[in-house]
């Protein structure tokens, strides 16, 4: 039988925990209690153009994009297809990172990229996108939970950054938010495997592989008991190779061989990426296979098996 002293430690340790995945290209929100641990809930409702709560799109993840105007500022899907916005302005939060601007992202420009603004610097574009991604998820708990509850359970938040980056941005993104966890990627994929295969000692490569920039950084396992331990086993590099190059690669395609043609026009070309976003069409020898798959979710899925 608990003691009340038990009651109240546990009581005393009750929090939210609200995760998030800060991306280049894309973000996401996940939380959970941790008087219930083993219930996990991710946010797929975001606010769009015409809404401005949480009946608007539907999806894993939001844009990492933010675009002012005179009333302040919009983000996510709030901003539309159409109009520049700034993005990718968390690469700017490291520039000891000397990546500068990669040969794919000079060849392949976004159209909808807002030049350098020089009122609004990387930490203030990301204050700005977490203070909006921070309302949202305030938003999401007053939905789900019960008003008592929030009131008197604390909420923590925990940001994500790039497990190369150096100490200094880590500091910088933790400026704009609230507390960083550059080793979560990897002890979540460890985690999902079998944990009687591990070893103290066995060295593993984390790919994170995202729409704006692939990082590859070596763990090695330091420890199993009393929890998992790993250290960095050599130093991580990245490069701007993402997986948007793939959309602009395909707009530039279609724009060259149908641009001559007169039933091609922008709308045509809205569709054909809207088309190509979400579908990822296979020949496999006689039968053309159609499978409806978000980008996103088929990153998730990979398994490691190079066939998938």
């Amino acid at each position: 039988m608990a003691s009340h002293t038990d009651h109240d430690q546990q009581e005393v340790d009750r929090k939210i925990i609200m995760a998030v995945d800060f991306g280049t290209t894309h973000s996401g929100l996940a939380w959970a209690q941790t008087r219930k641990p083993e219930i996990h809930s991710t946010v797929i409702q975001w606010p769009d153009a015409t809404s401005g709560g949480l009946e608007g799109m539907t999806s894993d993840k939001v844009p990492t994009e933010i675009q002012y105007n005179d009333q302040g500022y919009k983000w996510g899907f709030q901003i539309g297809d159409i109009g520049q916005r700034h993005q990718w302005f968390k690469l700017g939060l490291d520039p000891t990172q000397s990546r500068g601007t990669s040969n794919l992202a000079k060849k392949f420009l976004d159209p909808n990229a807002a030049p350098p603004a020089y009122a609004h610097g990387p930490e203030d574009l990301t204050k700005d996108y977490l203070t909006a991604l921070r309302s949202h998820a305030e938003r999401v708990l007053r939905h789900k939970l019960p008003e008592s509850a929030l009131e008197s359970t604390p909420v923590e938040f925990i940001i994500t950054v790039p497990a190369v980056w150096s100490e200094r941005a880590q500091a910088s993104t933790r400026r704009c938010a609230e507390q960083a966890e550059p080793e979560a990627a990897a002890m979540y994929a460890l985690d999902a495997m079998d944990p009687h295969n591990i070893k103290i000692g066995d060295t593993f490569i984390l790919c994170d592989a995202g729409g704006g920039t692939v990082d590859l950084i070596s763990y090695k396992v330091s420890d199993l008991k009393p929890s998992l331990r790993i250290e960095e086993a050599a130093p991580g590099s990245g490069s701007l190779c993402g997986s948007s190059f793939l959309n602009r690669i395909f707009q530039k395609f279609l724009t060259e061989r149908l641009g001559s043609d007169s039933n091609f026009d922008d709308d045509v070309l809205e569709d054909a990426m809207n088309r190509f976003e979400f579908k990822v069409i296979s020949e496999d020898k006689e039968t053309l296979v159609t499978t409806l798959i978000h980008p996103l979710q088929a990153k998730r899925s990979f398994n490691g098996n190079p066939t998938d």
